[in-house]
């Protein structure tokens, strides 16, 4: 099972205290439920993670800005027309067809392996933000990922870093999150809309602290 899924249907449940904070939050930041910039942004998207907490909503799915796929499409571009180029230039015109076609079959199930590789390193490489903690999931093949948990009671005051002409083009950049856990600093690398991210995560907390200074 995927570490992000699709909530099941359910039953309409009693308002809880979480959803009211979830959308203070984001009505002082502007936002609403919405799904942006090819599913790297999705605001409150209404899917679940397998250690989700029963009282535990999702309130961003980050990932990596689309635009930072670009240099793996262009390589897996090259690998695909790269046979043909070498078979105009007439290399191997004594190799016997049926080895030629061999080559050229591995060749290609190689890039799709690298393009499938690529893509699930991109699609499943989510960063969330929850009402209860950060939760960074950094895929790196069918058989192993990494999964950083920090509890927003434990962050202190997020930051971003931007610059560059592409990302402030296409407004993405890394978010930078300390902590007082045992993960000094959990980050989101080029997420879009960072100044949102670090506003949303800001608030949130200070809305965790405030319930706590009021003992609820």
């Amino acid at each position: 099972m995927p570490d992000v899924y699709v909530a099941p249907g359910k039953k309409i449940e009693e308002e809880k205290w979480w959803k009211g904070m979830i959308s203070k939050v984001l009505d002082g930041v502007g936002e609403k439920p919405r799904r942006a910039v090819m599913g790297a942004y999705c605001v409150y998207p209404g899917v679940r993670f397998v250690t989700q907490q029963e009282d535990e909503e999702i309130v961003l799915l980050l990932r990596a800005h689309p635009i930072t796929n670009v240099g793996w499409i262009l390589v897996a571009a090259g690998m695909l027309i790269l046979p043909g180029i070498l078979l105009a230039t007439g290399m191997f015109a004594d190799v016997p067809g049926k080895f030629v076609f061999i080559g050229r079959l591995m060749w290609y199930l190689v890039t799709l392996m690298y393009i499938f590789e690529r893509f699930l390193h991109w699609y499943y490489s989510v960063f969330i933000v929850s009402n209860e903690r950060l939760v960074d999931i950094d895929f790196v093949n069918l058989m192993y990922r990494v999964i950083t948990y920090a509890n927003l009671n434990h962050i202190e005051e997020p930051a971003m870093m931007t610059g560059g002409f592409i990302r402030s083009i296409f407004q993405y950049g890394d978010v930078m999150v300390t902590t007082a856990s045992e993960q000094p600093t959990i980050e989101a690398l080029a997420v879009p809309y960072p100044q949102k991210v670090v506003d949303i995560i800001s608030r949130l907390a200070e809305e965790l602290e405030k319930r706590r200074e009021r003992g609820e």
